[in-house]
């Protein structure tokens, strides 16, 4: 009797324990429940308004750039390196005369290469033809120098110039802007301004203030030249004693794109 009475207190016990856990387990699962609710809502984002700005600035190129090349050949690879210190030595002396400064002249690219003779072996009837083995005939020495020129309306008398010290492979000019970046900014600073403007009058008509700023982007169009309408009379009209023409350097528009996102209240 007493054995029977101890077991419906053991089995009493643990039907009561099983209870307690039971509730435990519904209780937490509920508040799990009620937290998913909020999951995430500090990461939600605010209301906001996103608007888009353009500015423009033009300049006028004030950089013409010359590309050079000399090239001398000669029969040992010193000859040919003498004889093309000697170009070097004119085009820089000349270019000094037109107060053109160190900075201003930069040297690209120079080296020396040999100079092969490919002969064929005896008559031949298909090809390739067989060849002896090629043979060292000379030396080539090159140099390849860029100039700025910062005085932009002689830049085509500088290469006429040039042309004089015995240069004949000149590229350019190219017309640019020295100091690009100082026209980005202020073409930047446009769109912005240009941005907040939209942003007040959209605000206004939605009824909304604006809040800080979420983010900002910039898509830089870069820029592209603008080229003067007018025309060059350079053929065979000028004859060797006409003055070289003035050409004209344009204008550059730098245009800046850019994207403010207000929080709005």
């Amino acid at each position: 009797m007493e054995t029977l009475l101890n077991n419906k207190r053991i089995t009493c016990a643990v039907f009561i324990l099983l209870i307690i856990i039971s509730l435990f387990t519904v209780a937490k699962l509920v508040n799990e429940v009620k937290g998913s609710k909020y999951i995430g809502r500090g990461n939600q984002p605010a209301n906001t308004i996103s608007v888009s700005g353009k500015g423009e600035q033009i300049a006028v190129s004030d950089i013409a750039t010359l590309s050079i090349n000399l090239n001398k050949e000669g029969k040992t690879s010193k000859e040919a390196q003498n004889l093309l210190n000697e170009s070097i030595t004119k085009v820089l002396a000349y270019l000094k005369e037109q107060k053109i400064e160190d900075k201003d002249i930069k040297s690209e690219y120079g080296g020396i290469n040999p100079k092969y003779s490919y002969e064929a072996t005896s008559a031949c009837f298909a090809y390739p033809c067989p060849t002896k083995d090629p043979k060292i005939v000379g030396y080539t020495a090159t140099q390849s120098i860029t100039i700025k020129i910062r005085a932009v309306d002689t830049a085509s008398d500088v290469r006429t110039g040039l042309a004089g010290v015995g240069v004949t492979d000149i590229s350019g000019p190219n017309f640019s802007i020295d100091n690009e970046d100082n026209i980005k900014d202020q073409a930047r600073a446009k769109a912005i301004t240009d941005a907040k403007e939209k942003a007040k009058v959209l605000a206004g008509e939605l009824g909304v203030s604006l809040g800080k700023v979420v983010s900002f982007s910039e898509n830089n169009g870069g820029g592209y030249p603008m080229y003067a309408a007018k025309e060059m009379m350079v053929g065979s009209s000028l004859d060797s004693r006409a003055p070289a023409p003035v050409l004209p350097k344009g204008e550059n528009k730098i245009i800046s794109e850019v994207t403010i996102v207000y929080e709005i209240r």
